[in-house]
C-alpha cells in the first residue's frame, strides 16, 4: 500500500503542470467568448506577424517589442486557412476573418523588414487583451465588406486616441511571458 501511494506521489510530482494548448485551439474559444478556461496555462504554436514589431510600453516607461502572431483565416466553423501572403492577410483582415494572438515577453526577436516572418512561439494566457488595428481599407475599391464577426472596437477598458478608429480595432488575446523563434 505505501509503495502504491508513493509511486503514485511521485506522478504527480514529475508531470508536467499543464499540457501545451494549441495556440489555434485556445484563439478560437477566445473569439467565442470563451478564453478564460484556458486561463494559467501555456499556449503555443506557429504563426505569421504581419503587422511588424510593436513597441510596447512598460509601467516604468521603457518600452519592448511586442507581436501580433496572425494563426491564419478562421470561417465560422473554425476551419483555418493559413495565410501566406501580404495580399492574403489583407483580404482576411478586410473580411474579418483573421485569427490572432497577441505576444509579450521580454526578449521577442523582432521581425525582419523585409515581409512577413514566421514564429513558432509560447506564452501564458493570464486574462489580459490587447487592442488590435485592422489593415486599412482601400478607399479606391470602396469598403471593405465585412466578415462573421464585425469587430466591437478597441478591448474593455482601453482608450482611443481617435474616436473615428473604433469599427477598424478589434480585441485579441495576450500571452504574457512570450517567448517566439523566427522559423523563416
Amino acid at each position: 500500500m505505501v509503495r502504491a501511494v508513493c509511486a503514485f506521489a511521485g506522478l504527480l510530482v514529475f508531470a508536467p503542470a499543464f499540457a501545451d494548448v494549441d495556440a489555434t485551439t485556445f484563439a478560437l474559444a477566445f473569439r467565442a467568448g470563451n478564453g478564460d478556461r484556458y486561463k494559467n496555462m501555456p499556449i503555443s504554436g506557429a504563426g505569421t506577424s504581419f503587422h511588424g514589431a510593436i513597441a510596447e510600453r512598460l509601467a516604468d516607461g521603457s518600452t519592448r517589442t511586442a507581436l501580433v502572431i496572425t494563426l491564419g483565416s478562421a470561417d465560422r466553423d473554425g476551419h483555418l486557412t493559413p495565410l501566406n501572403s501580404w495580399e492574403d492577410f489583407v483580404g482576411a483582415d478586410r473580411a474579418h476573418t483573421t485569427l490572432v494572438v497577441a505576444l509579450s515577453g521580454p526578449n521577442l526577436p523582432a521581425p525582419p523588414a523585409n515581409g512577413p516572418t514566421v514564429y513558432e512561439f509560447s506564452g501564458v494566457y493570464d486574462g489580459q487583451v490587447r487592442t488590435v488595428p485592422r489593415a486599412p481599407v482601400d478607399q479606391t475599391s470602396g469598403a471593405a465588406s465585412p466578415g462573421f464577426s464585425p469587430d466591437a472596437g478597441p478591448c474593455a477598458g482601453e482608450k482611443l486616441r481617435d474616436a473615428s478608429q473604433s469599427g477598424d480595432l478589434y480585441c485579441a488575446p495576450l500571452l504574457t511571458g512570450g517567448t517566439a523563434t523566427i522559423r523563416r
